[in-house]
């Protein structure tokens, strides 16, 4: 009792771009990155932007400027936190990403400056 083999279709082709030689440079890389790559970078640069600014803020305590940098920064790194909360738990198409980054940068940035009129 044999069984019936199904013919697999194979895609035509496919069209990759030609690696890169050794020195070369993608004069289109930054065009072709996807903004989620970008809203994950500058959330990684925040994280280390707040350990260095948390450091300073133990060391010289009470120096206006310093309070302000961390906070901000605190304030931009949880926006972006918020955007990988509400993909991962795709509460929020990922087709509205853009949008997504853009508003709750915004919302972070309003809850920054509600908190720093409020304490000083």
């Amino acid at each position: 009792m044999g069984r019936e083999e199904k013919a697999v279709e194979t895609p035509v082709s496919l069209d990759y771009r030609k690696p890169l030689q050794w020195g070369e440079l993608d004069p289109d890389r930054r065009r072709n990155t996807h903004v989620g790559m970008w809203a994950w970078l500058w959330q990684r640069i925040s994280a280390l932007a707040i350990l260095v600014l948390l450091g300073l803020h133990l060391t010289l305590t009470y120096k206006p400027m310093l309070q302000f940098l961390l906070l901000l920064v605190v304030a931009f790194h949880a926006a972006l936190g918020l955007r990988v909360i509400l993909l991962d738990f795709n509460l929020v198409n990922v087709k509205y990403q853009r949008w997504l980054i853009w508003g709750l940068v915004g919302l972070g940035f309003v809850m920054f400056a509600i908190i720093w009129i409020t304490i000083y």
